[in-house]
């Protein structure tokens, strides 16, 4: 059930870079903003592009070969390689998308334009919230489905009583008819 939901209801806005920022002061943003990867855009020679940073990547292509982030750029660590889905993708589908191309970002894009994203941790962050309000409503159709079915039992052992007492009145007006017989 949680994971029918499409990822247009959870995604947030992505937050978009210029390429010639620094590592470091991207890496600032990321912690501030508490998210894990930004958007840049980098401008080269006679084209511009879309490409996606992560924490990941600064601390791959950065931070262990002990280079200075506020010298180097993020347009130098970005990667091209934007995994995009559409608004009505759902969180399962989601996931395995996610799974597949080995990534924990997903980037909606709706009418060739990025609307939005989605990270694994929010998945992860929200799928508890999401569980408890589907609990909550399971419980309130439990509850009303125990109600009417309630009141049909309760409708029914009346029929059963009405037809046992239509019986029992058959079986006396026999009686009686017999007796009647008798009497003449």
């Amino acid at each position: 059930m949680v994971g029918e939901i499409p990822v247009l209801l959870v995604m947030k806005k992505p937050i978009v870079v210029s390429g010639d920022v620094s590592v470091y002061d991207v890496a600032k943003l990321m912690i501030e903003q508490n998210i894990s990867c930004v958007l840049v855009v980098c401008e080269r020679t006679n084209h511009e592009s879309i490409e996606v940073a992560t924490d990941r990547d600064i601390i791959k292509k950065v931070l262990i070969k002990k280079l200075p982030p506020d010298k180097v750029k993020i347009e130098d660590i970005s990667s091209r390689n934007l995994v995009t889905i559409p608004p009505n993708t759902t969180i399962d589908e989601a996931l395995k998308i996610m799974n597949k191309y080995k990534t924990n970002e997903l980037f909606i894009v709706e009418d060739g334009k990025i609307v939005g994203m989605i990270t694994e941790e929010d998945l992860i962050k929200i799928t508890p919230e999401i569980i408890s309000t589907l609990k909550e409503l399971v419980n309130y159709l439990l509850q009303i489905i125990n109600e009417v079915t309630g009141e049909e039992s309760s409708n029914k052992s009346k029929e059963v009583q009405k037809i046992d007492q239509s019986k029992d009145n058959k079986k006396d007006e026999s009686n009686i008819r017999k007796k009647i017989i008798l009497i003449k």
